[in-house]
């Protein structure tokens, strides 16, 4: 991967969702996006190259979003976002507690937005590489 470039791996089923992200990355040139569809698929991937952050929608055709941040290991390698269609306290206090970063109900803005919340969510990430004291 290039010198500055992160890299962020979008776990997104809903072809519009997907889409809508993926056009919003277009203009950031610094920014790498990888589009799993299924928990799998995001899983070999993982496999493959650890990403920088993950944005993984709630439900998958394979089992809950939620899963990926639970799979990570103890301290997270990397931030988790993780997307959904509904407003759900419950929801949303189970997944910070299982180690997601933010939870973002999902709209066309928020999706057009991402790039500025993945920035936002790594500049806050303790474990960054510009966010470390040497």
């Amino acid at each position: 991967m290039q010198s500055g470039m992160t890299h962020v791996l979008l776990v997104e089923d809903e072809d519009a969702h997907a889409e809508l992200i993926q056009l919003s990355f277009e203009s950031q040139p610094n920014l790498r996006l990888t589009i799993a569809r299924t928990l799998q698929l995001a899983r070999q991937s993982v496999a493959r190259t650890t990403p920088n952050l993950a944005i993984v929608d709630s439900l998958l055709p394979d089992g809950p979003g939620l899963e990926l941040a639970i799979d990570l290991s103890t301290p997270p390698q990397y931030p988790v976002i993780l997307l959904t269609s509904q407003a759900d306290e419950t929801m949303k206090r189970q997944a910070l507690a299982a180690g997601v970063t933010r939870y973002i109900v999902k709209s066309e803005l928020t999706l057009l937005d991402m790039p500025d919340i993945v920035t936002d969510t790594l500049r806050g990430w303790p474990h960054h590489p510009t966010n470390t004291t040497s």
